[in-house]
């Protein structure tokens, strides 16, 4: 699914982050400024600023990743500078960032950025004269381990989402629900770029033969392993996506020149490999239909269906292109 679940999600806790972060900084810019303290007024200011650049342009850029690391960066620089110029009253502010950093980078990242920030502290600001060291750097490093833990653990878990949310459970390929996001981005990058693309709906010949005489059980290890074979023998950035029952589909984003015998070599390598347990071929057909101006998500899947159905009418196990 390309990660699109787990951009959106960074995307909405960067926008609250940096919400908060505004909401919380920008009065202190305003008391600063009021008390005379123009240094620490203009640092808060140029940190609210510099959130509000970064969240916007992560908003329309879409490359939360790149934004979140800045970002982390940024508001560690910031708390430091802050700390080292307005001293005790502003160092508190620390250990809020040092957490926060766990949610814009991976939790490896953000460990590495709180330990630069932590030396740098301790080797330039002289908050030390106040308050123990030794307590500073027990606390921090009490913080970003527990902040660690929990981030590692939180990944894990949105990936194990993520697979459940995408992933077909029985066969392994990814399920209608990324299928018509992936459809979707693969139509709006092909009318941006007017790029070629190919979307093919294959079906196992006669499969219901093979559940009617071996059971379901054989059935299911024979769709599993049709997955196998078909995802070894395609490109890394082509999807194999469980359509429903025996059908699949396959998005082939790229098309290169020999890409129609690439399709046909596919269903060749299919029909050899892929065997009943008695040793007899398990043929496939396919349908498929190249993109062309002004289609959309149904279009293109009707396209497909439509040269699938020609397939079989053939006589099934081979290629059919719809190129209208």
């Amino acid at each position: 699914m390309i990660n699109q679940l787990q951009e959106r999600y960074q995307l909405s806790l960067l926008l609250l982050l940096g919400t908060i972060a505004v909401l919380g900084v920008f009065p202190f810019a305003v008391i600063r400024y009021l008390d005379g303290n123009l240094t620490a007024s203009i640092i808060d200011m140029a940190l609210v600023l510099g959130l509000i650049v970064l969240v916007a342009y992560a908003y329309y850029s879409k490359k939360i990743r790149l934004v979140g690391a800045i970002l982390a960066i940024f508001i560690n620089g910031g708390a430091v500078v802050i700390a080292i110029a307005n001293g005790i009253n502003s160092f508190l502010w620390v250990y809020p960032v040092f957490a926060s950093t766990f949610i814009l980078v991976k939790p490896i990242e953000a460990f590495c950025i709180n330990v630069v920030a932590g030396i740098s502290l301790v080797a330039m600001a002289e908050i030390f004269d106040i308050i123990s060291m030794d307590s500073f750097i027990v606390t921090i490093l009490i913080l970003s381990i527990s902040a660690f833990v929990y981030a590692n653990h939180s990944l894990k878990q949105f990936r194990l989402l993520e697979t459940l949310n995408t992933v077909d459970a029985l066969t392994g390929a990814f399920n209608r629900r990324a299928m018509s996001t992936d459809m979707q981005a693969a139509l709006s990058n092909s009318e941006r770029n007017g790029i070629k693309q190919f979307l093919a709906i294959l079906d196992l010949d006669y499969f219901k033969s093979v559940n009617d005489k071996y059971g379901h059980a054989v059935g299911d290890q024979v769709l599993k392993e049709f997955v196998k074979i078909t995802t070894s023998h395609i490109r890394q950035y082509d999807r194999l996506y469980r359509f429903g029952g025996e059908e699949f589909v396959l998005l082939i984003p790229v098309v290169e020149e020999q890409q129609q015998t690439f399709i046909d070599n596919l269903r060749t390598v299919i029909k050899k490999n892929l065997k009943t347990p008695n040793g007899e071929e398990i043929t496939v057909s396919f349908g498929v239909a190249p993109w062309i101006p002004g289609t959309t998500l149904d279009t293109w899947l009707q396209r497909a269906d439509e040269a699938l159905y020609q397939a079989k009418a053939k006589g099934r196990d081979c290629v059919v292109f719809n190129n209208e």
